[in-house]
């Protein structure tokens, strides 16, 4: 996939849910690392979470391009970056947090407990369902699909807060169609972009049972919390 001609290239705003954030335009040489690494992430994927990255590339530019501005545009190297450099991957548990593990630390896993049908519950929060929790001064987070990790998904329904934006519902429970390819149950949803500090509180719905919810989409940020395979962060 080429990025050459994307209109996000030439963008210095963009507007998501009502909110604009400001763009660090990325060089010539950025981009070409941007593309080449892409698409080396993309080889990796399956069928569909391959074809919501393509049909998505222009948003993600964008949002790259966003968290690089809150960065304070240090140079995006893609998934080699030093230590002060920005790269990308994809999301980690470690990247995000919930009140369920130690008060607020980073998740080590995706896992979700459904106890009571009906009952919302806490998939990403600070100390508790209520609470969102700040991401670190080093990364942001574009957000694009779900991934249920079980045989028979039991997540139906997920709500989204971002800073002061506090989404719609939306129903998920199609992600009992799995992928044709391998079989994996995976879910495109609105692309969020949650930048460095930006506050998160994602709560579900569902039936009872022990979901794995993998979040799908990018994270960006800088090497020394990327290359971290349990990163820390307040």
């Amino acid at each position: 996939m080429r990025i050459a001609g994307l209109s996000a290239l030439a963008k210095k705003e963009l507007s998501l849910y009502g909110q604009k954030f400001s763009l660090a335009a990325l060089d010539p040489e950025e981009q070409t690392i941007f593309e080449d690494n892409f698409n080396k992430l993309l080889s990796t994927t399956d069928s569909q979470v391959r074809r919501i990255f393509e049909e998505r590339v222009d948003t993600i530019v964008a949002g790259v391009m966003a968290i690089k501005e809150k960065l304070n545009r240090r140079k995006f190297k893609g998934m080699n970056p030093g230590d002060a450099e920005i790269g990308f991957g994809f999301i980690r548990p470690g990247f995000v947090k919930t009140g369920g593990v130690a008060a607020g630390n980073v998740r080590t896993n995706w896992l979700l407990n459904f106890a009571v049908i009906g009952t919302w519950v806490a998939y990403l929060d600070g100390l508790n369902v209520t609470t969102p929790f700040p991401l670190s001064e080093d990364h942001g987070l574009i957000i694009t699909h779900l991934v249920s990790q079980v045989n028979a998904p039991f997540v139906r329904e997920v709500h989204f807060q971002i800073g002061r934006v506090d989404l719609i519902p939306e129903d998920v429970s199609d992600i009992l169609i799995a992928d044709n390819e391998n079989q994996v149950a995976v879910f495109p949803i609105p692309t969020k972009i949650v930048l460095p500090e930006d506050e998160l509180l994602v709560t579900a719905n569902g039936e009872v049972g022990i979901e794995h919810l993998k979040l799908g989409g990018i994270v960006v940020g800088l090497g020394r919390l990327l290359k971290a395979e349990i990163p820390a962060w307040t």
